[in-house]
């Protein structure tokens, strides 16, 4: 995956985020015009991770990943989105949602900050659209990251896969029980 779609798939992740900043601003300032915005934004992010995921699945390159361990890990996408949502939430006059450049500052930073730290794939936006998360092992016993669809993952098993970065795969096909 490139430079360029780690940071885009890094910045749907800030989806909630912004649908939170949005209500906020309908509900606490009844700032129609700056909720829209936020609304607006989130719902492009959700759309780009869509297209995204549809994307790496079909164009990208397709592997047999063989399992032998695996352990779900959705529960790593919750702290993450608490970890950023919090401070909002709390705050009793975010300068976030109406300081518009430094909200744009704050987001840049946070989605450089996702893609460099190769966390793009706790994605709340991908639990959205289906997705689950494992670690896994493969054959050699190397810890890799799958993002699923399927939720009956079992060990000693070939999946199909498509690789997004170096220990970070999607599956792209069923898996036949």
């Amino acid at each position: 995956m490139s430079k360029l779609a780690k940071i885009l798939l890094a910045s749907t992740s800030l989806c909630p985020l912004l649908l939170i900043v949005s209500v906020n601003q309908f509900e606490r300032y009844k700032s129609v015009k700056s909720g829209i915005m936020w609304l607006a934004a989130a719902l492009v992010l959700i759309i780009l991770c869509g297209w995204l995921l549809k994307h790496f699945s079909k164009k990208a390159g397709k592997h047999l990943l063989y399992i032998h361990e695996f352990e779900r890990k959705d529960h790593e996408m919750l702290a993450f989105l608490f970890i950023y949502i919090l401070p909002v939430i709390r705050s009793e006059s975010p300068t976030f949602a109406s300081e518009w450049i430094t909200s744009v500052c704050l987001l840049v930073v946070l989605t450089f900050a996702i893609a460099h730290a190769h966390a793009f794939h706790f994605n709340p936006v991908m639990g959205f659209f289906g997705y689950r998360f494992y670690a896994i092992k493969d054959s050699r016993g190397v810890s890799n990251l799958l993002i699923s669809k399927e939720d009956s993952q079992r060990p000693d098993q070939e999946i199909q896969t498509v690789q997004l970065t170096s220990n970070v795969y999607i599956q792209t096909e069923k898996v036949n029980v």
